[in-house]
């Protein structure tokens, strides 16, 4: 499988950053996107836990398959003794999935600690180099630079992110959401709380019925500011327009119980 191996390489990142990859309890990924924080870190335990037994699984039935070919590839995807080949990954495989390959080829000593994490690396940068490549050749393309954007944040480069990320607002004239909410979160994360408001804003004057960015500015409020008022108008407008949110664990720890579904007065944001 060469750079077509590019779509394979394309599928590993892509997956991951769906998640909006390793999001603190502060922060949200799609897959679970109005759950509490506690609940939050055991569900992407059991993630992780779920990745492992699907890695075990699949070669297993790999491996009774194969008892009769010993040079066939242990991935019906790759080419032995390639990367996917020894980790057994496949086209679908998340990043949180190869990695749990990786820890289940640890495990099993089927390669030497030295193969398996080369293996695992040269997956990683190929998956690089693939958006790399993309967000070069189209310089003003938002999403090919919010996708390499995602991929540095999956791999916890947020340095390198947030300039891509910066990028795709560039590109987008500041109206694309995630990638100013991305920001604003990873800004966030590294205290620098006004900057991180204005990116909430920015997303929010191009999107006023965000209620993911609602989520994550009223969590900053609670959590950095100790502002409950702020917070207080933005749940409040999350439940305006998501009523069957108002009694959701998340909404009333940020909240209490003055939850007001029916403001009087038009949505102003907290600033």
């Amino acid at each position: 499988m060469t750079t077509s191996g590019g779509a394979y390489y394309y599928s590993i990142v892509r997956a991951s950053t769906t998640l909006t990859s390793k999001l603190s309890s502060s922060r949200r990924c799609c897959s679970c996107a109005k759950i509490s924080p506690r609940r939050h870190r055991h569900h992407h335990r059991r993630r992780r836990a779920a990745a492992v037994n699907d890695v075990r699984n699949n070669n297993n039935n790999n491996n009774t398959n194969n008892n009769d070919d010993e040079n066939k590839s242990a991935s019906p995807f790759a080419p032995k003794g390639s990367p996917e080949d020894i980790l057994r990954v496949s086209r679908q495989t998340s990043f949180e999935g190869l990695k749990a390959a990786r820890r289940v080829a640890l495990e099993e000593k089927i390669h030497s600690t030295e193969t398996i994490h080369k293996a695992f690396n040269d997956i990683v940068e190929n998956s690089v180099r693939f958006f790399k490549t993309k967000a070069e050749e189209n310089t003003n393309d938002a999403d090919a630079q919010f996708a390499l954007g995602n991929v540095y944040q999956t791999l916890e480069m947020p340095e390198k992110a947030i300039e891509q990320y910066e990028k795709t607002l560039a590109c987008s004239n500041k109206t694309h959401l995630d990638a100013s909410n991305n920001v604003a979160m990873l800004l966030q994360e590294r205290g620098e709380i006004d900057k991180a408001e204005a990116y909430y804003l920015n997303a929010l004057t191009h999107h006023p019925e965000s209620v993911d960015v609602m989520f994550n500015w009223a969590s900053l409020k609670v959590q950095c500011r100790q502002d409950l008022d702020g917070a207080r108008i933005l749940i409040n407008r999350i439940v305006t327009l998501e009523p069957k949110l108002k009694k959701h664990p998340l909404v009333k720890a940020l909240a209490g119980d003055e939850i007001d579904d029916e403001p009087d007065e038009a949505f102003v944001p907290p600033i």
